[in-house]
């Protein structure tokens, strides 16, 4: 993944609204943060894209959990950034120090994310219609006392005319599936679309619903790339038995 993130707003229904004051994009480096007990602190750069209008952003931390396969969110004093909220002028940037109160590894990841949310500006006078604000996420990442590896364990079955993929990560960090195709086992052609990018947090399942390309006849194989390079994913996947009706 590039350490270089540029966020642009692109919504193409803006287009038949009759006014809309959208707002310029800014650029945020890196698009990840990992701590340590070694590495306490991070510096994130952002910097306004924009050639006339000043951007005010304000950034809050939330811990981030995952529940039945959702990811959840959570508040948090934990993690301390700093400044909370600030103005960038027009082609400026502004350097922002993340670090957790207190940094203690423990035996899982900790994990947390990083929303930076636009600010935008009063309307002008006269003006009556929506205004749009940029707002985006990073991960922030806190590793664990002694790492534990493991590939993640795939699971699939037919419900109704789709297709459920499962994956669980049995390592105390997590995994980001970047891309993945399922491919039929016996006729190599494409069973269904292929995995949106998903982060799958340490001992976590995640779980994603596909629209079949055709039945598979057999077992599936999944080959995917992850955010880690030696994390190459080739392997068959057996279909579970669809659920007994009641």
């Amino acid at each position: 993944m590039s350490n270089y993130f540029k966020h642009c707003l692109v919504i193409s229904v803006l287009l038949l609204l009759p006014a809309v004051s959208v707002a310029g994009s800014f650029q945020v480096s890196p698009v990840r943060v990992t701590l340590s007990e070694t590495s306490p602190t991070a510096t994130i750069n952002i910097t306004n894209d924009s050639l006339g209008d000043d951007v005010v952003l304000q950034l809050r931390a939330s811990s981030w959990a995952q529940q039945d396969g959702e990811d959840a969110f959570t508040p948090s004093t934990d993690l301390i950034v700093t400044p909370p909220i600030f103005t960038i002028k027009a082609g400026g940037s502004q350097t922002v120090r993340v670090g957790l109160r207190k940094v203690v590894a423990g035996s899982v990841q900790q994990t947390f994310r990083l929303f930076m949310t636009e600010v935008p500006p009063p309307p002008k006078e006269g003006f009556a219609g929506l205004q749009v604000s940029l707002s985006i996420s990073i991960p922030v990442f806190v590793a664990p006392k002694m790492p534990v590896t493991g590939l993640p364990v795939w699971r699939a079955k037919m419900v109704g005319a789709s297709l459920e993929v499962s994956a669980t990560n049995p390592a105390n960090s997590h995994v980001q599936i970047i891309e993945a195709n399922l491919n039929d086992e016996q006729d190599k052609n494409q069973a269904a679309l292929s995995l949106t990018p998903r982060y799958i947090l340490a001992n976590q399942t995640v779980t994603w619903k596909l629209p079949l390309t055709q039945a598979p006849k057999g077992k599936l194989r999944i080959v995917a790339r992850t955010d880690v390079p030696s994390m190459a994913i080739n392997a068959l996947v057996t279909m579970d038995a669809p659920a007994a009706t009641p």
